[in-house]
């Protein structure tokens, strides 16, 4: 056998680069891992820690729903998203139908800094990225324009070609003074969420010409502050108002885009067994803080931290976090009550006879032939009873059929 002389060459496998079609081809792998197609139910994996974390949205007339990915080493997106069914809820609880995941429209998605583009949308060379990883989007209402916020510039982009149309800066006077975190695109009107490592938090507000408006301030006071979201939230309430919420939901500020007036509910708080001080530590991440304190502040608003919420056409629908994840409450838009039950989503049971494996009918036992009358007459019973139960009725606004 002759052996093939060694030419001291060897043939290398050139990888093609990655392409965005590969990226999300694995980030719907990811979102599939977690929330199967057509499931109708919440996954058991959103109780863990770090996972994806639920937000409200107003989409039509619809209240959507959907679980965003907040691992920074991946960020997949969009998990999984629902409709929430309205007019087929019961007294306390309310289906959800799978939807086919898309940008919740005016609301931020944390995303992947892949060179300079984020998700195909590219920022121009001579941008400054910083050491920015990833970046921040939002797109518009009518889903024709996108933002995207990398360092301490906003991109704005043609949704549909992807190109490029302008960009500013969120520093200035009147301009955010700590890191952008998130935004958020609402017609002409970019808000910018900035955060510190600390507990200091505030939305800023700019035009899409790069116009500073500036924080939004909470009411009241001899000098007025910018709200903070730090352990509260920024919701989209409808195409005209959003809303800061603080300290949970203890204080809600409606902000009316086009002019910026401000409106401001209270939500009547039980007395807590705290001093004045430790209440304030507790929301600023402070350690002299009772047991007792703590507890009594959490049972009241920690299932309030991060809620998002969405006006229906009397009341606020909220989606609520912590001990009560996986409800929808009903707000008083003025008080801030709960105006009714709360409204139960379906978990997913891993289980079988769970949403993904159906039960098999347990097969009657033979009953002896002297039973067969008693049986037949209770199924008469039964029946008549049956007839006379009043029907639930079905309601297409948080407001009805909620109790």
């Amino acid at each position: 056998m002759v052996s093939k002389p060694d030419t001291g060459t060897s043939t290398k496998v050139v990888e093609a680069p990655e392409t965005e079609a590969d990226r999300e081809k694995k980030r719907h792998k990811i979102a599939r891992s977690i929330v199967p197609e057509g499931s109708n139910c919440l996954p058991v994996a959103l109780k863990e820690d770090g996972a994806p974390r639920l937000e409200l949205a107003g989409v039509g007339k619809d209240p959507i729903l959907c679980a965003i990915d907040t691992d920074k080493s991946r960020l997949a997106g969009l998990i999984g998203c629902w409709k929430v069914d309205l007019l087929n809820m019961g007294p306390d609880s309310v289906p959800i139908l799978y939807q086919d995941a898309a940008p919740l429209p005016g609301h931020n998605l944390d995303v992947m800094l892949d060179e300079r583009c984020a998700r195909g949308y590219c920022v121009p060379k001579e941008a400054k990225l910083g050491v920015a990883k990833l970046a921040h989007m939002s797109w518009s209402l009518d889903g024709s324009k996108v933002a995207v916020l990398v360092g301490d510039d906003v991109h704005l982009f043609d949704a549909a070609s992807k190109a490029h149309e302008s960009s500013f800066n969120v520093r200035g006077d009147k301009g955010l003074t700590n890191d952008g975190v998130a935004v958020h695109l609402l017609g002409d009107t970019v808000f910018v969420e900035g955060a510190d490592q600390g507990p200091y938090s505030a939305v800023w507000v700019f035009k899409t010409d790069g116009t500073q408006v500036g924080p939004i301030n909470a009411l009241g006071g001899k000098d007025e502050k910018p709200l903070s979201t730090y352990h509260g939230s920024f919701s989209v309430l409808d195409p005209k108002h959003v809303a800061v919420a603080d300290h949970g939901m203890e204080t809600l500020t409606n902000y009316e885009i086009e002019t910026g007036k401000r409106t401001k509910s209270v939500r009547k708080l039980p007395k807590f067994p705290c001093k004045a001080d430790e209440v304030d530590a507790y929301w600023h991440d402070g350690d002299k803080v009772t047991d007792k304190c703590k507890d009594a502040i959490e049972k009241a608003s920690g299932f309030f931290v991060g809620s998002t919420a969405v006006m229906g056409s009397k009341n606020l629908l909220v989606v609520l976090h912590g001990d009560r994840l996986g409800e929808l409450a009903i707000i008083d838009p003025k008080s801030l009550a709960e105006s009714k039950k709360a409204l139960k989503m379906p978990w997913c049971d891993a289980a079988p006879g769970g949403d993904g494996e159906k039960k098999k009918p347990e097969k009657p036992e033979k009953a002896d032939k002297g039973d067969k009358k008693s049986s037949k007459k209770a199924d008469k019973d039964e029946e008549k009873e049956t007839s006379r139960s009043p029907k639930p009725k079905k309601g297409g606004d948080p407001e009805e059929g909620g109790e």
